[in-house]
């Protein structure tokens, strides 16, 4: 079938015919000719000054590589850091005086510089010869292998070709050194004033400058950090003589293996321990973790296996903790399970929703979620689970409350990718403290700090004690709350944790990465349904829900009854994410009833905690910032006054007011 052309799929293709190899000195490339016309980066100024002397006439380009002018201000820098270079070398004294006379005009790139680096030379005769192929002046035969190719043209075809090439991106995309420049300075004030790109912008007002496509430089950016990071591992090599050079022998091919091997081990074993990169590119339907690539066709039997191991660990509650907290604890969980299999997607989710509309849609995927309960009611240990059908590791811990600070925080939303940060046992004063800026800040932080990680950056997981007693409207519409309300017995808790740890062991990540394969598809409708008309009618808390169940269905398992498809309303009604409040005032109804008033002409709930002791009391104030909205509390002196009817039907009471009996018994 016939490729159809279209300007996407087209490439300048020069047509050459080869002649001959040489090998030749950079005099024999060089001389002979009169003038100079070069596209080449500031490295090698001792090289430049010794060709220049052949040229009565030159021009030269100057720039860095394409991945540095990615922004308006970073070409200011490297305009700024080139006339540094030049000025800081011995050879710049040479080369101010051809300035001076005009026989040498320097031009510093303002957009990404062309791809080749290229040498067009001349002479009076009418010879001509183009020179393309090496990637800086100081890699030409002189002082580089032998057998780096050079590619050399002695035509005037080539020459006409490659000499408008040039010229077009000297008057398009580069601007001359002004004669005052020739003056060695390191003076800020005077480098300013010899910006190329500041005159350019005086004398052509309505020129546009290009940048470099984000991607491109997120791509270059990354290659060049994980060629560094991997370098690290090969620490074993033999050192380089007083040449340069270095020489591996065969007894020590086994010590180089051995060593490389061991270093790799532990560099992803701190990576996994205290900056794990969980990367899931939806576009490209593939994910990674610290660099080995899920599969996302898992066998049958395997799914199976992690889901019965699932099913299995969920059963130990049944005997773990009261009965009649079994069911809803079980619920619990299977939210948070929901919730954390679809947090990797939560930041490029909140990054697109972010750049197409202005709307708080992005509070619908809010990226901070706190588990609260009793202690001792396997919290954390069920985070563990979840971690392990992620990623198939055990080695990512939580890490301490000391952790919850906003420096610390700030540090790990940029050092971790993907994988939710666990934070273990947040006390009441601390997240008091620190909450606001934390939960507020997640994205300014990483746009500031590491934007290319926008679309990876983690959700947070707290996890926090029965003492945290409220929790502030203006945070819990940024947060997803889970309550759980049960603790294991104490013949469990010597018993049975044991069995846990090794369902944990068992655990592997197939279920999870067929999870990522049934619902990629539905991430990717959704990222475009966003782009292109700014909303989505699409619930993924429910999509993730159903796949989770799908799952399950599809290896011929009994769902169970904690198990059901949820929906956004799970997540966010102001129950369940007001259940501490809920629980705080129905224990103060039934142990205190002479707390509370009714003004029913007026639909009235009057609530004065009376108690003499201020142990673990909360302020009027601290209780109203934790209502929602709907029962329009207030704050009266050191009562709270709020409506009657939404009361009853938020805290599921029927409030009466208190008979003779009972105010003469509470007195």
């Amino acid at each position: 079938m016939a490729h159809r052309k279209t300007k996407q799929h087209t490439v300048n293709v020069v047509m050459a015919n080869f002649s001959a190899p040489d090998n030749l000195s950079y005099l024999d490339l060089f001389e002979g000719y009169d003038e100079l016309y070069a596209v080449n980066f500031v490295s090698n100024l001792d090289f430049l000054t010794e060709i220049i002397p052949f040229f009565t006439k030159a021009e030269i380009i100057f720039g860095n590589p394409a991945i540095v002018p990615t922004r308006l201000d970073t070409t200011f820098a490297m305009q700024k850091e080139t006339l540094c270079e030049l000025y800081k070398s011995e050879q710049y004294k040479q080369l101010a005086q051809r300035i001076n006379d005009d026989s040498l005009r320097i031009f510093l790139a303002d957009a990404p510089l062309y791809p080749e680096k290229l040498f067009c030379l001349k002479n009076g005769e009418g010879r001509m010869r183009v020179i393309i192929g090496s990637s800086n002046l100081d890699q030409l035969p002189s002082n580089c292998d032998r057998n780096a190719s050079i590619i050399c043209f002695d035509d005037e075809a080539a020459y006409t070709y490659y000499i408008n090439l040039f010229e077009q991106f000297k008057n398009e995309h580069s601007y001359i050194l002004d004669k005052t420049a020739a003056q060695i300075t390191f003076e800020d004030k005077q480098i300013l004033e010899n910006l190329p790109i500041l005159h350019k912008a005086q004398a052509n007002s309505e020129h546009i400058y290009q940048s470099v496509p984000k991607s491109t430089i997120v791509k270059m950016t990354e290659y060049i950090a994980d060629i560094e990071r991997l370098a690290k591992d090969f620490v074993e090599l033999p050192k380089p003589d007083r040449k340069g050079h270095s020489q591996i022998t065969p007894d020590k091919i086994n010590s180089i293996k051995t060593k490389t091997l061991d270093n790799m081990a532990a560099r992803r074993a701190k990576f996994e321990k205290f900056m794990p990169q969980l990367v899931i590119e939806p576009e490209k339907e593939r994910a990674f973790y610290n660099d080995r690539e899920y599969n996302l066709r898992p066998y049958r039997d395997d799914v199976k296996r992690d889901a019965q191991t699932y099913l299995e660990y969920m059963e130990g509650f049944n005997t773990a903790v009261p009965a009649k907290n079994v069911a809803p604890l079980k619920f619990e969980y299977f939210k948070l399970m929901s919730w954390c299999f679809l947090s990797p997607f939560l930041a490029r989710i909140r990054t697109t929703i972010r750049e197409a509309t202005v709307t708080d849609e992005v509070f619908t995927y809010p990226i901070v979620a706190l588990l609260c309960g009793q202690s001792n009611a396997g919290k954390t240990i069920y985070a563990s689970l979840l971690i392990k059908m992620m990623t198939d590791s055990s080695l990512y811990k939580a890490f301490g409350q000391s952790n919850f600070t906003k420096t610390r925080v700030d540090a790990l939303l940029s050092d971790i990718k993907g994988l939710p940060i666990l934070i273990d046992d947040i006390t009441q004063t601390q997240f008091t403290n620190n909450s606001g800026n934390i939960i507020k800040q997640e994205e300014r932080v990483i746009r500031e700090n590491k934007p290319e990680n926008l679309n990876y950056y983690p959700a947070m997981l707290l996890t926090a004690n029965k003492d945290l007693n409220s929790l502030k409207n203006e945070l819990t519409k940024r947060m997803v709350v889970f309550h759980v309300n049960a603790s294991w017995n104490n013949e469990f808790t010597r018993q049975r944790k044991s069995p846990c740890s090794a369902l944990i062991q068992k655990m592997r990540n197939d279920l999870y990465s067929e999870y990522l394969r049934r619902i990629i598809p539905h991430i990717n409708r959704y990222l475009s349904e966003i782009t292109d008309i700014g909303s989505s009618t699409t619930d993924l808390y429910n999509i993730s829900s159903e796949v989770i169940i799908s799952i399950f269905k599809d290896c011929k398992l009994d769902i169970p009854p904690y198990m059901r498809p949820l929906t956004m309303q799970d997540y966010f009604d102001s129950k369940a994410v007001n259940e501490i409040m809920i629980k705080f005032f129905q224990r103060q109804y039934r142990l205190n009833r002479d707390f509370f008033s009714i003004n029913r002409k007026n639909n009235q709930l009057i609530f004065e905690d009376k108690s003499s002791s201020s142990v673990g009391k909360m302020t009027p104030m601290k209780i109203v910032e934790s209502l929602p909205p709907e029962l329009e509390a207030d704050v009266v002196g050191d009562k709270i006054i709020m409506r009657l009817d939404s009361a009853v039907s938020f805290f599921g009471i029927n409030f009466k007011e208190q008979s003779i009996l009972e105010r003469l018994f509470n007195r």
